[in-house]
C-alpha cells in the first residue's frame, strides 16, 4: 500500500540567509525579508512576535514579502543587480541553489554554535529555522475519513478535488514529488503515479499555504501541506483536518 502517511522531513526546515549585495537598508530604519509561506500564518503567528520584538529591540521595521519557494529565490535572482531583500527565508533544495548562484552572504547569528552541524552550511551562507514534516489536509466536513493511500486520490470522485503545490516552486510540492517517489520505489514509478494523479489534480500551484483556504471552503477536498503551516492554520479552518 502507498500510503500518504509516509513520513517525509522537510530536511532542515525553513531556512534562513543574509543576501550578497544586499542593501543593508538597517540603516535607513527597514529591513526586508523575502520568505516561503507558513510562519506568518494565524494569529498569533512566530513571525509578528518575533518580528515586534526586534522593532521595539532596534527601532527598525521589518517588510515582509511572502511566496512559493521557488518564487522568492527567483526574485532575488532578478533582483541581483539592485537587490531589495536583506534576508532570504526558503526551503531545501532552494536555499542550496540560492548559494550555489552566489546569492547569499555569510554570516555568524550569535546561537550559530548551538545549531547542529547538519542544520547549516558549513560555509555559514544559511542556518536552519523550523524543522518541519510534509503531511496531507482534507475537508472534514465533507470527507468523513481521509483518503489513507495514495491510490485513492486516483477515485472518480476526486476529480478536480485533489490539489497539491507544484514541485520545483513550491518547497512543499517538492516533498509531495519526494514522497511519492518513495512510497512508490523510485522515480519512474513516482512519476507514473503523478501522471495518473494529474487527472484529478486541479492544476498547479506556486504556493502551498494558498490551499488551505480553498480545502476549508469546499472548493478542493484534498491538498498538501506541512505540519507546522496547517497547525497554525487550523485556528482560522475549523473545517481543516490533517493525514498525518
Amino acid at each position: 500500500m502507498r500510503h500518504m502517511r509516509t513520513p517525509v522531513l522537510i530536511t532542515a526546515g525553513l531556512v534562513l540567509a543574509g543576501l550578497s549585495g544586499g542593501p543593508a537598508r538597517a540603516q535607513s530604519g527597514v529591513v526586508t525579508i523575502y520568505s516561503a509561506d507558513g510562519l506568518h500564518d494565524g494569529s498569533p503567528n512566530w513571525y509578528q512576535t518575533e518580528f515586534d520584538a526586534f522593532t521595539k529591540a532596534t527601532g527598525i521595521r521589518v517588510q515582509y514579502v511572502e511566496a512559493g519557494s521557488a518564487v522568492v529565490v527567483d526574485r532575488v535572482e532578478r533582483e541581483k543587480a539592485n537587490p531589495q531583500a536583506d534576508v532570504l527565508v526558503t526551503l531545501p533544495p532552494f536555499i542550496q541553489r540560492a548559494a550555489a548562484d552566489g546569492l547569499l552572504a555569510p554570516y555568524v547569528p550569535a546561537a550559530a554554535a548551538e545549531i547542529a552541524a547538519r542544520d547549516k552550511d558549513p560555509d555559514g551562507r544559511y542556518y536552519a529555522v523550523v524543522g518541519n514534516y510534509a503531511d496531507w489536509i482534507y475537508n472534514a466536513a465533507i470527507l468523513k475519513s481521509p483518503p489513507a493511500t495514495f491510490q485513492d486520490l486516483l477515485a472518480p470522485s476526486f476529480k478536480n478535488k485533489v490539489q497539491y503545490s507544484t514541485p520545483g516552486q513550491a518547497g512543499d510540492g517538492t516533498a509531495v514529488m519526494l514522497n511519492v517517489f518513495q512510497a512508490f520505489g523510485g522515480a519512474t514509478q513516482g512519476f507514473a503515479y503523478l501522471k495518473s494523479l494529474q487527472v484529478n489534480n486541479l492544476g498547479p500551484s506556486s504556493s502551498t499555504g494558498r490551499l488551505t483556504a480553498l480545502v476549508n471552503k469546499g472548493e478542493i477536498w484534498v491538498a498538501n501541506g506541512d505540519m507546522q503551516m496547517n497547525l497554525a492554520q487550523m485556528r482560522d479552518n475549523p473545517k481543516l483536518f490533517r493525514v498525518e
